[in-house]
């Protein structure tokens, strides 16, 4: 494409309330909400492109970082690592190191420090791009292998009762299992035989405690239990990420896949060295699309499926998964892209649309979405335009 410089940008700061009776059960509290920044970058002909992120700075280092990208063209930008975004003088990198035969080069370093804004621009930039050209987004990550992405539907915390009706509503949207969250004192295989009763044998669970089922010995007669109701198809992070030896230990005794969450994103070689796992949970929220490609990549060397983890996100962001997910060969487990259905708007015109357990990915060049302005004004907190 030309190269037409960015001249416009506007941002938002949306608060968008979850569905709290599909979330959580009062009895586990409140599932937490958090602000998200909704981005549109505009170049000199007019052509736009949108992103979106989570909400982590305050609104002048938002509006420092956006600046650094005004008279800019694409060709001069790095989409995979915008370092331009920190403000000079601001990182290390930009400062002259002490004389020392100890000094590493900073290439080797600086790469690995992201921008809170990475995800947002990076998608905003890739969607610009990909809709001057007519193509999808997931041109821009190699082509995409499949027009639908397997994902679950997802609870929080419950009751078994209320889990029942969780896993109903899910089976009534289309999908074929759900994600719940847990942790080693709840009612665990009670939950399980109540989505069963409620969804049916071929309704299949993932579960997620987030590392508290403490170690193997503490969590293996509840996991056992668990894995005897039959539906539980995978156990994600039963145990800390520093307690992978156990981890690896516990494949061998459920039928259950064993998937580890990797974060951070450097954590990923040692999760693949220790052989801990069938599977992988890889989310692109901190380390940026490009890079989560790269990550799942290597999880493919090792013969290892993945799914792009999702934070209940809005419309734009789930979008760039669908696509980033359906260009990955080994992107063959069910993610767990239902922030659309549990949110009480995903600011986009087009929704989402089930089948058979897969969420369709977007049709049309770039991400394939449209944002709804109205709605993003509704739950708007704070905006901005640079010029």
């Amino acid at each position: 494409m030309k190269n037409h410089s960015f001249t416009q940008i506007r941002y938002w700061r949306v608060s968008v309330p979850y569905l709290e009776e599909w979330t959580a059960s009062p009895e586990f509290g409140v599932h937490p909400n958090s602000d998200r920044l909704i981005l549109e970058l505009r170049d000199s002909e007019g052509n736009t492109g949108w992103g979106e992120g989570p909400w982590r700075l305050s609104n002048e280092e938002t509006s420092a970082a956006l600046r650094t990208l005004l008279s800019k063209t694409p060709a001069a930008l790095r989409p995979a690592f915008l370092d331009t975004l920190w403000t000079p003088g601001q990182q290390y990198w930009h400062q002259p190191p002490p004389p020392s035969s100890l000094t590493p080069p900073l290439e080797n370093l600086r790469h690995r420090l992201r921008h809170p804004l990475q995800v947002a621009v990076e998608t905003a930039i890739v969607d610009l791009q990909t809709r001057y050209l007519g193509v999808p987004f997931s041109s821009h990550f190699g082509g995409a292998w499949r027009d639908r992405v397997l994902s679950d539907y997802w609870m929080g915390r419950t009751t078994p009762e209320h889990a029942a009706r969780c896993a109903r509503r899910g089976v009534e949207l289309g999908f074929r299992g759900l994600k719940l969250k847990t942790t080693l004192e709840d009612p665990n295989v009670e939950r399980l035989e109540a989505i069963k009763d409620s969804a049916g044998d071929a309704f299949s669970v993932t579960v997620d405690p987030n590392g508290r089922f403490y170690r193997l010995d503490d969590a293996l007669s509840t996991l056992k239990a668990m894995d005897a109701v039959g539906n539980m198809r995978i156990i994600e992070d039963a145990f800390p990420r520093t307690a992978l030896a156990e981890t690896r230990e516990l494949r061998g005794r459920l039928n259950a896949r064993v998937v580890v969450h990797i974060d951070p994103p450097e954590s990923l070689a040692e999760a693949l060295s220790a052989q801990c796992c069938g599977g992988l949970n890889i989310d692109s929220h901190a380390q940026g699309l490009f890079q989560w490609r790269l990550q799942a990549a290597a999880a493919d060397q090792f013969n290892l499926p993945v799914w792009h983890g999702s934070g209940l996100d809005l419309g734009i962001y789930t979008a760039a998964q669908l696509h980033l997910a359906a260009a990955t060969p080994n992107c063959q487990l069910p993610g767990d892209q239902a922030g659309p259905w549990l949110r009480r708007s995903t600011l986009i015109h087009e929704p989402f649309e089930v089948k058979d357990g897969a969420i369709l990915v977007p049709f049309g060049p770039g991400l394939g979405i449209t944002p709804d302005l109205d709605a993003i004004d509704r739950f708007t907190v704070g905006k901005a335009l640079l010029e």
